[in-house]
């Protein structure tokens, strides 16, 4: 691999960690918003259910978003930027609890926490413009929320915060504007449940603001109005505002039970709370109401979820229904790449999820798609139940399981070892397979094949179209065949030649009878007509000629080259789900006996932790061997530390425990068992939590001290340090792209490459050092690097031979790192530069300035 690095997304991200619902793109349309790290989706809400509309990539993490209509354009289908700026200060700690945007309801302002101990106010004008923005001191340092209060004559905010006694209180603050400065607000409140974190403002004409804790739920007003309720223990992150007055609002937990909090009142005054559960959801971390009982459920460790919440509980006392699951790979805590068919197609395993939504996730890509049909197993069902997806040179077949999951099957009547060119359900229970070849009838019953037409010597299909009873086909050189289907047989009815060859074909009804057309639409090349003729017989009716151009392209000049292409969207990958109701941590492949190991975890009522440890003191290594079907512990080892990494290493077993790398032998003993015995170790580090290897040479990604190379001397049995990075990089993964070149990701959500100096000279301080040769700003946390690929490799291809390397992140996105030659490096960043030029970003936010590391 090179320095030349190319990153590319394969799987957007998934992981929802804002939504909310508002009249966006229309003032009579209700839309859901929902932000998945670096991208906005817009949804609309419609009597089908939710229909997508717009998905839009951010040049940014997005820390907030908060419920404000922005100029949208309808021609085009674009957010139109209103105003925006960089609000960042030059000093100032970061707060712990993360950014908090807020908007005043009455539109007054914008506040901002964004640094320990200050609040950024960014007025509005009359004209709803944005002014200068200035900075407020705030006491509270340990802030866990703030928000907006409702029916202030000024703006009111509620601090939620944290003394240094550990005890939780709330206080109110006016914002004086004029002034710049804060003024003691209505009211307070203090010693509130020591696990309180979240505030709900309530609207007008109740007011006040509830309070959310692990055990107990207040509600306090500037009237001195204060109610509480206790609660099963939990902590609640996620809240839907039912009623535009307050008075109801859904509420999700870490353990994903939805409940309804009722605020009882009497007219304006509230007299009481009360709690009631609902029914089990994903875990959620955003929940958003939209209508009639339809809530959308976004959540960060599991499927985000549309559920239905009905009058009447079911058999099990719930009253959620789910309508629509979205599939979310996030976090993905580890993966393996793997292929199962040894042909070069790779898939990604994931440990996806975490608590009861941990899940492992087969992930492949559908690569060079190039039709998909759906199918029913007889021809009377009212759903659907294969789907048939055709590639270049071969055809498979998905069908839905018990689960309402896709899994490859075979239909045995079909071709799979050629492209389809169309699928249909016919008559008499029978399906319809057309390729280049021929022509297949198959029974839906035992799926054999029941009749075939075949195309004429020297001929081959093109285009083709069907109905329930009929058959258009295009054979080349403008022959139009005709065929239907009778008593279970291929029919060939009419043949006509036509002056130019056929684009396209259409053979739906046209009237009463649903099986059956008497009119066939034929799109032409040269000319650019549509023809309709009669049928059976193929009689011209009607032409229109259509002119213009016929399709837009893409044209990119090269030195003695033109390439004439399009840009493709994303691909998507098919994606299939094995719930484990616990997370799983890490997982590993043997080609072998193609199996999967992984390891999970959950909690039990046994744990207990050792208050005087700040690092683990013990740990384990366990060796297992599989025995008919059945893991077997055949060797416990016991380590003197957690133990972060385990790899194999020429034929021994590598462990990153604690601050130490430590090499393991698999010795016999002589009653015949085997034992680990430790050969040699490592020092120097703070925490050793991620090794790679390749050859003699180890790879360590420490928590603090970035990336370090080290050496195994079988002479000495030892293991030595070669070179190191010198910068202060907390790891989040490290991989070894060859030998010379590593590349890490840290929390800061960058990646970097750096190079072994190892034409230095031996003195030379240099070669002790690793040199950054390549740096990132990618705005997701990695957490795993793995080399593969996950399209079909072909040996004779170009592109073939470039070697990748997969990530996978903890907001689900599964991504491609290429090592390119230089000269293909520098034509796609030229590419690049030249696009961001006239692809302008939402909120006019440059794509350099975000992938450039701060």
């Amino acid at each position: 691999m090179s320095v030349w690095n190319y990153v590319v997304t394969a799987h957007k991200p998934t992981s929802v960690s804002h939504s909310c619902v508002g009249n966006f793109t229309s003032p009579n349309q209700l839309n859901l918003i929902i932000a998945k790290c670096t991208r906005i989706e817009i949804h609309l809400l419609t009597p089908q259910g939710l229909q997508p509309m717009l998905d839009v990539p951010i040049y940014g993490r997005i820390a907030t978003i908060e419920l404000f209509r922005p100029h949208w354009d309808a021609d085009k289908s674009e957010l139109l930027t209103r105003a925006m700026g960089d609000v960042s200060d030059r000093i100032g700690r970061p707060t712990d609890n993360g950014q908090i945007g807020i908007i005043d309801p009455d539109c007054r302002l914008i506040g901002l926490h964004l640094y320990d101990g200050l609040f950024k106010v960014i007025p509005f004008d009359n004209k709803g413009q944005l002014k200068e923005a200035f900075n407020i001191r705030l006491e509270e340092l340990q802030v866990l929320d703030i928000k907006f209060l409702h029916g202030c004559v000024k703006p009111t905010i509620v601090v939620l915060y944290q003394d240094n006694k550990d005890a939780r209180h709330v206080k109110t603050y006016e914002v004086a504007l004029k002034e710049k400065d804060f003024v003691e607000g209505p009211w307070s409140q203090n010693n509130l449940d020591n696990g309180a974190g979240l505030l709900i403002p309530v609207p007008a004409p109740l007011g006040g603001v509830i309070i959310i804790g692990e055990e107990t739920i207040v509600y306090c007003n500037a009237n001195a109005t204060f109610k509480a309720i206790p609660i099963k223990q939990s902590i609640i992150r996620a809240y839907g505002r039912v009623d535009p007055d307050g008075s109801r609002y859904l509420l999700g937990d870490n353990t994903g039970t939805l409940h309804l909090l009722v605020l009882t009142h009497e007219r304006e005054r509230v007299t009481g709370l009360k709690v009631e559960y609902l029914g089990e959801t994903s875990i959620a971390s955003s929940i958003s109401y939209l209508d009639n009982g339809v809530v959308y459920v976004g959540s960060r460790f599991g499927d985000s979820q549309l559920v239905k919440l009905n009058l009447q509980a079911d058999a099990s006392g719930s009253f959620v229904e789910v309508l629509e699951r979205y599939v979310n790979l996030g976090p993905i805590v580890d993966f393996c790449v793997v292929d199962l068919d040894r042909q070069g197609q790779g898939q990604v395993v994931t440990c996806s999820g975490a608590c009861k939504d941990g899940s492992i996730r087969a992930s492949v890509e559908l690569q060079g798609i190039k039709g998909l049909w759906s199918l029913k197993s007889s021809f009377n069902d009212p759903y659907d139940m294969y789907l048939v997806v055709s590639f270049i040179s071969e055809t498979r077949f998905l069908a839905m399981n018990m689960e309402d999951e896709l899994e490859e099957t075979e239909i045995e009547g079909f071709d799979a070892q050629t492209q389809t060119l169309f699928c249909q359900n016919a008559i008499n229970d029978l399906l319809i397979q057309v390729t280049a070849n021929s022509v297949r009838l198959v029974s839906c019953t035992s799926r054999e094949l029941v009749d075939q037409w075949n195309a004429p010597a020297g001929f081959s299909v093109n285009v083709a179209s069907a109905n329930a009873s009929q058959v258009l086909l295009a054979t080349g050189g403008g022959h139009l065949v005709y065929l239907e289907i009778r008593d279970a047989k291929l029919v060939e009815v009419k043949h006509a030649q036509l002056e130019h060859e056929i684009s396209c074909l259409d053979l739906n009804p046209v009237g009463d009878n649903p099986q059956y057309s008497s009119l066939a639409a034929v799109g032409m090349w040269t000319d650019i007509s549509v023809r309709i003729f009669s049928l059976p017989d193929l009689e011209l009716v009607r032409k229109e000629t259509l002119g213009g151009e016929i399709v837009p392209r893409l044209a990119i000049a090269k030195e003695g080259e033109l390439s004439i292409g399009t840009i493709d969207d994303i691909q998507k990958l098919h994606i299939r789900t094995i719930p484990l109701n616990e997370q799983a941590r890490r997982i590993c492949h043997q080609a072998q006996s193609r199996t999967l190991a992984f390891c999970s975890f959950k909690y039990n009522q046994t744990t207990y932790v050792l208050p005087e440890e700040n690092e683990p003191t013990k740990g384990r290594i366990l060796v297992f061997a599989v025995e008919d079907g059945r893991l077997q512990l055949i060797v416990e080892k016991e380590t003197k530390g957690a133990v972060y990494s385990l790899n194999a290493f020429n034929g021994k077993l590598l462990a990153a425990i604690n601050q130490k790398i430590q090499l393991y032998k698999w010795m016999l003993r002589e009653d015949g068992s085997h034992e680990l015995q430790s050969e040699c170790g490592h020092h120097g580090h703070i925490l050793a939590l991620y090794t790679q290897t390749r050859g003699d040479f180890i790879v360590v990604g420490d928590l603090m001290k970035s990336i370090s190379l080290l050496v195994y001397k079988h002479e000495e049995s030892a293991i030595e340090e070669r070179a190191r990075d010198y910068n202060a990089n907390w790891m989040t993964a490290v991989e070894m792209l060859d030998d010379e070149i590593y590349i890490g990701a840290e929390n800061n959500y960058n990646l970097f490459t750096v190079r072994k100096n190892s034409d230095a000279p031996a003195t030379d301080d240099e070669r002790a050092r690793l040199e950054v040769v390549g740096e990132y700003h990618l705005g997701e946390f990695v957490n795993r690097f793995r080399h593969g690929s996950l399209v079909m490799r072909l040996p004779d291809s170009e592109m073939g031979q470039i070697p990748t390397v997969i990530f996978g992140t903890i907001n689900g996105v599964i991504g491609i790192i290429a090592s390119l030659p230089h000269d293909q490096y520098v034509f796609l960043e030229k590419l690049q530069s030249t696009l961001v030029k006239f692809i302008k970003g939402v909120g006019n936010l440059s794509h350099e300035a975000m992938a450039v590391i701060p």
